[in-house]
């Protein structure tokens, strides 16, 4: 018998996949002019690190990537949850054709640790 499986259709749970980069990964993002570090992203937010105070509960940000061409992705960030120095936050404001680039991003990136993953196997292996 195959197992049942439950999917919850509950608007508080994540609905997009969130990638975790690498450090080569060709992103890049500001938040209010100031560059921060990224945790992970998704086509409908951002989790990332800012070692100062972000009390307002909107910022404006620019997030830059490439994947077939270099994008740039002006929009506003709702910050959600504040850990500091990790924050979470919804992109607020932003075009559908912003949203489908990004998504295009975590493709590309999908892809890059696929490729790096097979790498790494390839290499242990060799190795015994």
């Amino acid at each position: 018998m195959k197992p049942v499986i439950e999917i919850d259709n509950d608007d508080s749970q994540r609905l997009t996949y969130r990638v975790k980069l690498h450090h080569d990964d060709p992103v890049s993002l500001s938040v209010a002019g100031v560059a921060v570090d990224i945790i992970d992203i998704s086509a409908k937010g951002v989790a990332f690190r800012y070692q100062g105070d972000a009390t307002k509960e909107v910022y404006p940000m620019l997030l830059t990537f490439e994947t077939d061409k270099v994008y740039e992705v002006a929009c506003n960030l709702k910050i959600h949850r504040r850990s500091n120095p990790e924050y979470s936050a919804e992109y607020i404001d932003i075009d559908e054709k912003d949203v489908t680039r990004i998504t295009g991003l975590i493709i590309e990136c999908q892809k890059r640790d696929i490729r790096r993953e097979k790498l790494l196997e390839v290499e242990r292996r060799e190795r015994t």
